[in-house]
């Protein structure tokens, strides 16, 4: 059976043969191991698209995420202000709007323009041509609520929560157009699942009230629109989202992805009969700082706490620091791959 359909019959509630094993994101990784940078293979994508499927060559991964790593290029498409990391990826440094009704202004359009967007859609279509036939070609991104935290500012995004509800459900709406927007060419370049990433909505910053009031509806129509234009989706929070487990089902995510904080017994039995679920490797604690050997066995503890109903895929619990070692990459992937179900 191929990596593609052993991911595929997992997400879709048919047991697979084997156990799901894939990174997460990973793309400022991948390029560090050649000595290259985001910002440096962003003008170049037959480059990047060709250390993409190298790198997969090599530690064998059942989902490929192309284009990882560019969360914030929509904020500087649109007239924002962002800033390369020489490791990792990307920081916002002047966010694009003063006050919500600068939405107003803001033109959309721009994204299509972008050359650096662009490039990042051509890297998924020739990702895509190489090696979707076995492999799962995805595509990485933020979320409606950590994008429009970055259009508008996390601290007066957070103040707003209290203070002008509006303004935040106004960023809100907007955030989620450009996010389809940026997500659905990467669907028509051959990506079949998209990864919407939520760190802002995590529950070490905002509270089950708003996570319920504010992250859920708008993360629940950007799902169906993606899923409407043909892509599985991937949900991904970081940090402890333990006491909102219990809404992740009302947002038809196809995957819940959880960080290493969540207990995996637990998303098991909470979400579990809804939905696959992915994790939840510590990626710094374990496989930055951990052996090989320590790895799996990591791992091999994961795999008892979700259980072999066959929904649940072995995963880091959060984005690959530019520091892990590929040996123990190597050692989670093969972990999984030797787990049968």
């Amino acid at each position: 059976m191929k990596a593609k359909e052993i991911v595929l019959r997992a997400v879709n509630g048919q047991k697979p043969e084997r156990l799901p094993v894939a990174v997460f994101s990973g793309g400022a990784w991948t390029f560090n191991k050649r000595g290259l940078t985001l910002e440096n293979v962003l003008n170049d994508a037959a480059l990047a698209a060709e250390i993409i499927v190298r790198a997969n060559e090599s530690i064998k991964s059942d989902i490929v995420w192309a284009g990882s790593g560019y969360n914030n290029l929509p904020v500087r498409a649109l007239g924002g202000k962002i800033k390369f990391r020489v490791k990792g990826a990307m920081d916002v440094q002047e966010p694009l709007l003063k006050s919500a009704a600068d939405v107003d202004r803001v033109d959309v359009n721009r994204l299509e323009e972008d050359e650096g967007i662009r490039n990042v859609w051509e890297t998924a279509a020739l990702v895509s041509r190489a090696i979707g036939e076995h492999t799962l070609v995805g595509a990485c991104g933020w979320g409606p609520f950590t994008l429009a935290a970055q259009f508008f500012g996390v601290e007066r995004m957070m103040r707003c929560l209290y203070k002008d509800p509006a303004s935040v459900h106004a960023v809100l709406e907007f955030a989620v157009e450009v996010s389809f927007r940026y997500y659905e060419p990467f669907i028509k370049a051959g990506a079949l699942i998209i990864s919407i990433a939520e760190p802002t909505s995590s529950g070490d910053l905002i509270s089950r009230e708003h996570f319920r009031d504010f992250a859920v509806p708008y993360t629940a129509k950007i799902l169906k629109r993606i899923k409407d234009s043909g892509a599985l989706t991937l949900l991904h929070i970081c940090g402890d989202i333990t006491d909102c487990l219990d809404l992740i089902p009302g947002i038809s995510a196809d995957a819940l992805s959880v960080d290493y904080k969540v207990d995996l017994a637990q998303v098991r039995e909470t979400v579990g009969p809804y939905m696959a679920f992915a994790g939840n490797i510590n990626p710094a604690g374990v496989l930055v700082d951990a052996s090989p050997e320590e790895v799996a066995a990591v791992a091999r503890t994961c795999i008892e706490k979700a259980g072999g109903d066959g929904n649940y895929i072995l995963m880091p619990g959060c984005d690959l620091s530019t520091s892990v070692p590929v040996e123990n990459v190597r050692a989670m992937i093969e972990t999984g791959l030797n787990y049968l179900l």
